[in-house]
Formats: C-alpha cells, sequence, structure tokens
C-alpha cells in the first residue's frame, strides 16, 4: 500500500500506513512464491540401479536398500 501512494505522489511512511490499517481493522494478504527445490539437470553422480525394482532378494543379506547415498 505505501508503494501504490508513493507512486500516486502521496509522501507517508510505512508505519502510518501500518496504524491507519490496523484502525481500518485491514491486513496485508501476502502470497508466497513458487520455488523449484528439484534441479534434474545437476552435475552430481547418480547411484547405479542395481535391484532394478527386484525388492526380493533370493538369500538373506543379499540386498540391502537405503532412501539415501
Amino acid at each position: 500500500v505505501t508503494k501504490a501512494l508513493d507512486m500516486a505522489g502521496i509522501a507517508i511512511s510505512r508505519p502510518r500506513v501500518a496504524r491507519l490499517m490496523r484502525k481500518a481493522h485491514l491486513r496485508s494478504k501476502l502470497t508466497r512464491r513458487f520455488v523449484n527445490t528439484t534441479d534434474s539437470a545437476h552435475a552430481y553422480k547418480v547411484a547405479p540401479n542395481l535391484l532394478d525394482r527386484a525388492f526380493e532378494p533370493r538369500m538373506i543379506n543379499r540386498a540391502w536398500v537405503s532412501d539415501s547415498l
């Protein structure tokens, strides 16, 4: 709101805008920006797929699985 008022040529401080908005029971609505957290084009080494989804080994202690390297 302060930026819009400043662009309109009205000189007003942020604390004053905040006080007037509180008095009028107005609150700002914040929107979060989408952040992409997956980088598929990385240069990191990828572990080989040794099990090929065969999660039932024929012998005990033949295959151990984990979700991290």
